[in-house]
């Protein structure tokens, strides 16, 4: 199961972040090929749902993400699973002096034959973890 993870700081408080990044329906701002709305009743919690319409390798995908751990401010895990795969992000978010510490991180389970596949997808799931750096736009740099 490889496991994908980016950390950055920002300048906003870790309560403004956690707002923001966890809720899905924000992620058009930050990763521009995905684009989510919420799909059950708010507030956002464990077992609320997102519909994400994103581009993966070149490909349109539909994907439903469960919260499946919502520990507000620190952390929140949302869950997809396919037919060839089941993906985990979760992130984390930390105080610092100079704002808050986000961590990006992606854990993949391939199934069938997308674990032979799953080698050859690194590259692509490091691009997109590239992503995260432009929450340091919305939620500034310190």
């Amino acid at each position: 199961m490889p496991t994908y993870s980016k950390t950055i700081l920002v300048k906003e408080d870790v309560q403004t972040c956690f707002n923001f990044v966890a809720d899905f329906r924000n992620l058009h701002e930050w990763n521009p090929h995905d684009k989510a709305e919420l799909i059950t009743k708010e507030p956002l919690r464990e077992g609320s749902v997102f519909k994400v319409n994103t581009v993966f390798n070149n490909r349109e995908m539909l994907l439903k993400y469960e919260v499946v751990e919502w520990g507000e401010p620190l952390r929140a895990s949302l869950k997809t699973e396919t037919k060839g795969f089941e993906i985990v992000d979760t992130l984390f978010f930390s105080a610092t002096s100079k704002g808050t510490e986000i961590t990006y991180s992606v854990n993949i389970k391939y199934k069938g034959l997308y674990v032979i596949l799953g080698l050859f997808l690194g590259r692509v799931f490091n691009k997109l973890m590239n992503n995260i750096y432009n929450l340091e736009d919305i939620l500034g740099k310190p």
